[in-house]
């Protein structure tokens, strides 16, 4: 039964007159009478009674059009709710990321980009296992951005032909560990430790890191035995804290725990290592909402390059 004929009814009810109503619903009378009795006929009696002037529905006619309200009702509400969740989801901007930078880099930048976009509506996922994945969902447009962290000494996974990426700023990794009940470092890198120094290992699968080469690189002498992995940086702090070993962890989250003693330097500022953190898209997808936003990311780099 099309909702239509039950508008019809509730049209015919309001007025009591087929010539009003039928110019109400904009149809002609012949028509309007016809989707009337159509509607009759599925019911299976009259709804309405002809006899009298003006007219008026007959007792399942009022039962019928009381339903009829509701149905007609609750018909456009549900479209309504509908189209404004397409259209919410049509704003919102789909971010995949490592959850240490959803935690420590995602909120602020955020916040930094809103003089530059028209949406303040994101998600952001953490949960892709490894890069193949992160830039699997990335090609496949299950999301629409990409950040990362990337070692600036390699060539990244950079693809012109299918991804385009934009540097969105750099972060240090701090070498820490425990101090000893005196304050001093439990393991102290460049007095070239002998014994098997406990390595708290940064999942590498999930991010370009360049901590692994540096200790092949600067200490291949020494011994390091990964005793955690973890690509939860706060989860590795707290194991650093705890006396577990040396780690690299981004400086923006120990900087506290440094200057109040809870971590101290494994090595000196010469171990400190660069990464940079990168945002990629992928070109097959154009959709307007994602090339504004492409575009405000070009534009507040170039303020930043002005500024600067």
């Amino acid at each position: 039964m099309d909702i239509k004929w039950r508008e019809d009814l509730l049209a015919l009810a309001a007025n009591r007159n087929f010539r009003i109503a039928s110019e109400q619903r904009n149809v002609s009378q012949p028509a309007f009478s016809r989707r009337i009795q159509a509607l009759e006929a599925w019911v299976g009696t009259p709804l309405v009674d002809r006899g009298c002037q003006p007219i008026c529905l007959t007792e399942a006619g009022e039962n019928f059009a009381g339903v009829a309200q509701d149905i007609v009702s609750l018909a456009y509400q549900t479209r309504e709710d509908i189209v404004a969740k397409i259209s919410c989801e049509k704003e919102k901007i789909r971010f995949s990321t490592l959850s240490t930078l959803a935690q420590f880099f995602m909120p602020a930048w955020l916040k930094q980009l809103q003089p530059f976009i028209d949406t303040d509506q994101f998600i952001v996922r953490t949960d892709f296992g490894t890069i193949a994945q992160y830039l699997g969902a990335l090609e496949e447009n299950v999301v629409d951005l990409f950040v990362c962290y990337e070692d600036p000494n390699t060539g990244g996974f950079s693809d012109a032909e299918k991804l385009s990426s934009l540097i969105l700023g750099q972060e240090v990794l701090v070498p820490v560990v425990a101090p000893d009940a005196t304050g001093a470092p439990l393991w102290w890198l460049p007095d070239r430790p002998t014994d098997p120094i406990p390595y708290l290992h940064t999942a590498s699968t999930l991010s370009l890191w360049p901590v692994k080469g540096h200790l092949e690189n600067t200490y291949g002498d020494l011994i390091f035995t990964t005793v955690y992995e973890t690509s939860i940086a706060t989860a590795m702090k707290a194991m650093a804290i705890e006396g577990y070993g040396v780690a690299w962890i981004p400086g923006a989250i120990v900087a506290d725990d440094l200057a109040q003693g809870r971590l101290v330097r494994a090595a000196g500022k010469d171990d400190d290592l660069v990464v940079d953190i990168k945002i990629y898209r992928c070109t097959a997808f154009s959709e307007p909402k994602i090339e504004a936003f492409w575009q405000a990311l070009l534009k507040k780099t170039l303020c930043s390059e002005v500024q600067g």
